[in-house]
């Protein structure tokens, strides 16, 4: 059991930073017994949570303080941070991250006492992208040189397969089955196309774009032959890609959440020898996210350039695309909501219902925490919140062998667990369902932030009973 309880307060809780910006506030620790630490650590950084492996950074860490407190003693340490320069809070549909003020205490042979404060952070710059490896630009010798590797892997495939035959027919046979149709496949894919609109030159003139600009890409080709076209068209997408699990349980998961599709050209037939230029020049919108790339939680922007033939394999390139800040500080207003500013909204209610947008879960919890040894008390306060729907800070302690027969709230095939609010420590029952298993795993004793809607309260364990939902 934890010595002492550690709560954070933000001088400025509604602020929307910048990276670099000093973020300043007080951590206050409430002992409730005699307690050595050996390190009462304060930091800022960023983590992100979803469906894809947790990925997180620090910013800055420091020492606050080294030494006793006695039972009952309060205490309160000034604090001043850096924020971390990238990457921005972003709020999606299978990525989501947040920017954080972490407070620990290192306390022997006990369980470390946390606590977290979440905060909004809006880049004015992107990362440095010096080093990055971005291909703007597909032919020319590019082309040949990919026709001649695949030839070459055509070749080394046959005559692999001609020594298997020989060696032992049916093991030629059954290399045959496998091989011939891949690569059939993949010559109908790329070669074909090729064989009707000769080299094609893609060019993305603009790798790097902010809000609110313009994209500027080129595709020229020269046909060798006369063929009919559906159409030619360019496709900006954005995409969330995130992967969860290792090894043989690693599984992507993409959400395409933009796209606009501009058509170069209708249907029409290309003459041979009739050189076709097309300059792309459209508008990205000034509202949506920044590319980023965090090991698994990954947000991509493209161009998908197609030419669309009947009766045939279409030629199609993907060109990426890079949306970052335009080095322009952000003017936010500083009473904005945290989750305001980052485009959530609320869950639909009548006038006579609290709103979800006017009551938070820390909020809930600080009640709750307060009134916890009058029943009664506890009794009105879960059914006046049960149904609502919250953004939870919580860290795992163990899972439980519940059943679905002695606990209805438990999901098909999902789990129970305890768990604890990180400010107030409110006990907390979460019923978590299959899908989630892995991100739960994953957060170990560190701060896990789901979405759960309260459905009860434990009576005999004395912890709110939250079933928590898959974003």
């Amino acid at each position: 059991m934890a010595k002492c309880d550690l709560s954070i307060e933000l001088d400025h809780p509604e602020r929307i930073y910048s990276g670099g910006d000093k973020i300043t506030g007080t951590l206050h620790v409430l002992a409730d017994a005699d307690v050595k630490c050996k390190g009462l650590e304060v930091s800022s950084g960023w983590r992100t949570h979803g469906r894809g492996n947790i990925a997180r950074g620090t910013a800055e860490s420091i020492t606050l303080f080294v030494g006793e407190w006695t039972s009952g003693q309060r205490e309160s340490y000034r604090f001043e941070l850096e924020v971390a320069d990238w990457p921005p809070s972003y709020h999606g549909n299978y990525i989501n991250v947040d920017h954080y003020i972490d407070a620990r205490a290192k306390i022997p042979w006990a369980f470390d006492p946390k606590a977290s404060k979440e905060f909004v952070m809006r880049p004015a710059t992107g990362p440095d992208t010096a080093d990055a490896q971005v291909a703007t630009a597909v032919g020319g010798c590019i082309g040949y040189g990919l026709v001649a590797l695949v030839l070459g892997l055509m070749v080394v495939a046959f005559g692999f397969l001609l020594v298997t035959f020989v060696v032992n027919p049916f093991a030629g046979l059954v290399a045959g089955a496998i091989i011939i149709p891949l690569f059939g496949f993949f010559a109908a894919k790329k070669l074909l196309p090729k064989w009707l609109l000769g080299n094609v030159h893609a060019e993305l003139l603009t790798p790097q774009v902010a809000p609110g600009d313009r994209v500027r890409a080129r595709l020229a080709f020269q046909p060798k032959r006369r063929f009919t076209i559906n159409s030619i068209s360019a496709e900006l997408t954005g995409t969330e890609v995130c992967v969860s699990g290792s090894g043989s349980n690693r599984t992507t998961h993409r959400n395409t959440f933009f796209t606009d599709r501009h058509e170069l050209e209708g249907q029409s037939t290309l003459q041979a020898g009739d050189r076709k230029e097309f300059n792309l020049d459209f508008p990205i919108p000034g509202d949506v996210p920044y590319s980023f790339d965090l090991a698994d939680n990954d947000l991509n922007w493209t161009i998908e350039l197609r030419v669309d033939i009947p009766r045939w394999p279409d030629w199609t390139q993907s060109l990426k695309l890079l949306v970052h800040p335009n080095g322009q500080p952000i003017q936010r207003p500083e009473t904005a909501e945290p989750h305001a500013a980052l485009g959530a909204t609320g869950e639909g209610t009548d006038a006579a219902s609290p709103r979800h947008d006017e009551i938070t879960f820390a909020e809930t919890a600080t009640h709750l925490w307060e009134a916890r040894h009058d029943a009664e008390q506890v009794d009105l306060l879960v059914e006046a919140v049960t149904g609502m729907t919250f953004e939870i800070d919580t860290f795992i302690e163990r899972r439980l062998l519940y059943s679905g027969e002695e606990d209805p709230h438990v999901y098909d095939d999902g789990y129970a667990v305890w768990a604890r609010h990180s400010d107030p420590p409110l006990p907390l029952v979460l019923y978590i369902p299959h899908e989630l298993a892995d991100e739960f795993e994953q957060a170990g004793r560190d701060l896990w932030r789901c979405r759960g809607t309260i459905v009860g309260w434990d009576h005999q364990h004395r912890r709110l009973q939250i079933k928590v939902l898959v974003r």
